[in-house]
């Protein structure tokens, strides 16, 4: 078990991607590539709205919003 956590450690990048690449395997093949597709959007949407929540609350939203659409 000692062995399994240095190699972890030592490969934490190889080993995290690929893990995210077994994932998407595992989405495309079951529900195919458009919704898993969506299912990204969706949680990057999602993420995206509650990073801005926990960094500056409603206001936070509110700012990015107005930066984004400024015409600067």
């Amino acid at each position: 078990m000692n062995a399994f956590l240095e190699f972890v450690k030592n490969h934490k990048y190889t080993v995290l991607f690929v893990l995210i690449g077994l994932v998407l395997t595992i989405l495309f093949f079951t529900i195919g590539f458009w919704r898993t597709l969506l299912l990204f959007v969706i949680l990057a949407l999602c993420f995206l709205i509650g990073y801005l929540l926990d960094q500056g609350g409603p206001e936070g939203i509110k700012e990015f919003f107005t930066k984004l659409f400024s015409k600067k």
